[in-house]
């Protein structure tokens, strides 16, 4: 037999030393994962900022050279500051478009359409151009709005900048914050002789505390963008060339009292040929009247005229004053119309000679004219007359050509488009609490359009 026996160990763990060695490895592994991970997390939110960032320059550029589309999106627009070329800041904040009385029907309706009208107002505002090239003996540069900032929210961000946001606010603004961080956008419209106009957008960002306590205190975004110590750590730019031109808006303010009634008897987008304008602007003769009873015209040398009217029943004419005009009332109707005719033009008599209707009395029998040569000799005589919407020698189709050059009607073959006015509601509402933005601009801001008749006072602009 084989005497056989086998050996056993008793099983055994590791040593101090073997376990100090390990836990060395992996202390100097974790190291140098820990120092290296704040480098990707920076790393990745300044790709998430740079993204969102590449997206809103992407959505200035399309809203700018859309000429300004009412998108609810634009509510996110904080507040807006213009620098014109003698260096005055205006703010128009979005917060403060409220109604100065509460308690006014009026100024409650103001201030909602003034809210309504923010987005289409920002772009008029952003749009503006840095500067126009001047002509003659004012070529070069002739500074207009150099400087435009908005302060808007970010369309796109983390959870993050909702809950530790500067800014908490009702309405617009979410509670405990914003989904998106903020950033401070600043344009520039340079006009490129022959070619059209060169858009950049530079985008400031982050908003810091530090920031915002300076713009609290009255610092304005262009200066806080100049200071070397205060401003955004983050700025970029995006540059585009288009074929668009900074064109001032038309709005009322801009108007003379013909086209005033011209646009006020359309709608915009409106498309009316020669011959439907004839029909809505007719001619009124006097000796054929549209209510039975002839008219005519007393001529005083002071400018005024007033109208006769002839009574059928005994055969006689009359001033609208005398009792005999006054039993006719029922019957008759106005010889002339208080916001109807201003600016129209009256033919007295042989109807070679026209006069700008200036005002029309509440009555319709008294009016004011003004235009070169009325002294009617003697005074007080009687003439027949014709009220037109033409000058003498004057066809729709040159004044359709001028108002194209002006900007109120666009041609489309044989028909024109009616244009759309900008009259901003937040304008009227600065006027009430403050000081509106507005700029006196000259014909290099117009070329090569006709620069308005009734004034040249703009505060919008629009890329067409």
């Amino acid at each position: 037999m084989v005497n056989a026996r086998g050996q056993f160990r008793k099983p055994g763990g590791f040593t101090m030393p073997e376990v100090a060695l390990a836990v060395g490895i992996i202390a100097f592994g974790l190291v140098a994962v820990f120092s290296v991970l704040p480098f990707g997390l920076s790393a990745q939110k300044d790709n998430r900022e740079e993204t969102v960032i590449r997206y809103e320059a992407e959505f200035w550029f399309g809203v700018l050279q859309a000429g300004g589309l009412p998108l609810e999106s634009m509510d996110r627009v904080e507040s807006v500051q213009l620098t014109d070329a003698a260096g005055n800041v205006t703010v128009i904040n979005r917060n403060d478009l409220v109604p100065p009385n509460p308690t006014n029907p009026d100024h409650l309706a103001l201030a909602e359409r003034a809210r309504a009208g923010w987005a289409k107002d920002i772009c008029g505002w952003l749009s503006a151009p840095d500067y126009v090239w001047g002509a003659g003996a004012g070529a070069g540069k002739q500074l207009r709005v150099p400087s435009k900032f908005a302060r808007v929210w970010a369309v796109n961000g983390a959870l993050y900048d909702r809950i530790y946001s500067h800014r908490s606010k009702g309405g617009h603004y979410l509670d405990g914050g914003q989904f998106a961080f903020s950033y401070l956008l600043q344009t520039n419209i340079e006009p490129v002789p022959g070619q059209g106009t060169r858009i950049t957008l530079t985008f400031h960002w982050p908003i810091s505390e530090p920031i915002e306590e300076a713009m609290a205190a009255g610092k304005s975004m262009a200066a806080v963008v100049a200071d070397r110590e205060l401003r955004p750590s983050n700025s970029k730019s995006f540059s585009v060339q288009t074929s668009r031109r900074a064109t001032p808006m038309v709005s009322n303010a801009n108007l003379n009292a013909r086209q005033f009634q011209f646009m006020r008897a359309l709608l915009p987008g409106d498309e009316v040929t020669i011959a439907q304008l004839r029909e809505k602007f007719p001619a009124r003769y006097s000796q054929f009247p549209w209510d039975g009873f002839p008219r005519r015209l007393a001529l005083a040398v002071d400018g005024t005229v007033r109208v006769q009217v002839f009574n059928p029943a005994d055969s006689t004419w009359r001033f609208r004053e005398e009792p005999d005009v006054a039993l006719l009332e029922p019957r008759l109707g106005e010889a002339f119309h208080i916001y109807n005719d201003p600016g129209l033009f009256l033919y007295i008599d042989t109807y070679t000679t026209a006069y700008s209707i200036k005002a029309v009395a509440p009555n319709g029998h008294l009016l004011t004219l003004f235009g070169a040569g009325f002294t009617p000799t003697p005074p007080n005589e009687f003439r027949n007359y014709i009220v037109r919407f033409l000058a003498p020698n004057e066809t729709w189709g040159s004044v359709l050509s001028d108002y194209q050059r002006q900007g109120l009607v666009e041609k489309l073959g044989d028909r024109y488009v009616v244009s759309e006015l900008h009259n901003s509601s937040i304008i009227e509402l600065l006027q009430i609490t403050g000081t509106p933005f507005s700029l006196k601009l000259d014909a290099a801001d117009y070329w090569p359009a006709a620069a308005p008749v009734g004034g040249t006072q703009c505060s919008f602009w629009k890329l067409q």
